[in-house]
């Protein structure tokens, strides 16, 4: 089963050149993945009183576009079904004038009161229709992630109270956002845009933390990144190509 929303881009969607932020899209496939659940019967008012959840563990997402400031959206999500602990989720945005981005993503289902990864429950898992429909070839989960990188370029960002959800953790879309600010606060990518993006959101970081520190490291085409601290804990890693 797949389910769709209509939404008008707004100016809390957009950077300063008026199109589409890469944070915005993680904000509306989180959205979209919550309004699914909720939508089966498996929302979070379920979960929680079960003392679980869902955690994301990897996304990728891949421009085709990026849209202008009131342009209307379709976005779209659909379940490919679960793997033990693991649940594997598409997305696509469309427009009237075709394509503009793509998203694949892995969540894992996480006992919190136990502290421990646990197999989706069958009943849940019921409640469910999959579709096979694939947004990318391989598959996230089995995409080999960087690990700790030695930076070429590095920036530290301040964390701010508006940041952090009800858990009191980082929510996963601002670490897109952060991603986002290292690569347009680098020099020589004023005017590119990301292209294709993966993430492994590796550790929590809670509202103790400040700051963080982000850096990137070019192989090749793509350039990997990690989001870190000063010591060698690393709270996410990934990488990212740049449109020509």
């Amino acid at each position: 089963m797949k389910i769709e929303q209509i939404h008008d881009i707004g100016f809390f969607d957009i950077g300063r050149d008026q199109i589409l932020r890469v944070e915005a899209v993680a904000r509306f496939f989180q959205e979209m993945a919550t309004r699914h659940s909720i939508k089966v019967g498996a929302g979070p008012d379920l979960l929680l009183a079960r003392g679980v959840i869902w955690f994301l563990n990897r996304l990728e997402i891949e421009f085709v576009r990026y849209p202008l400031l009131g342009e209307k959206l379709k976005i779209i999500t659909w379940s490919r079904g679960f793997r033990h602990h693991m649940g594997l989720r598409e997305y696509r945005i469309e427009s009237e004038k075709g394509l503009v981005a793509k998203g694949s993503s892995v969540w894992i289902f996480f006992d919190f009161k136990n502290k421990k990864i646990i197999k989706v429950p069958a009943d849940i898992e019921s409640l469910y229709e999959f579709e096979s429909e694939k947004g990318f070839e391989a598959e996230l989960s089995d995409w080999k992630t960087c690990g700790k990188i030695e930076p070429e370029k590095e920036m530290s960002i301040s964390l701010r109270y508006g940041d952090f959800d009800v858990n009191g953790h980082l929510n996963n879309t601002i670490y897109l956002g952060l991603v986002e600010t290292l690569f347009h606060g680098t020099k020589g990518w004023e005017n590119s845009k990301i292209r294709n993006l993966k993430i492994r959101f590796a550790r929590e970081i809670s509202t103790s933390v400040e700051g963080v520190h982000l850096g990137w490291e070019k192989a090749g085409d793509i350039y990997r990144f990690n989001i870190y601290d000063r010591g060698d804990r690393i709270y996410a890693d990934g990488q990212f190509t740049t449109m020509v």
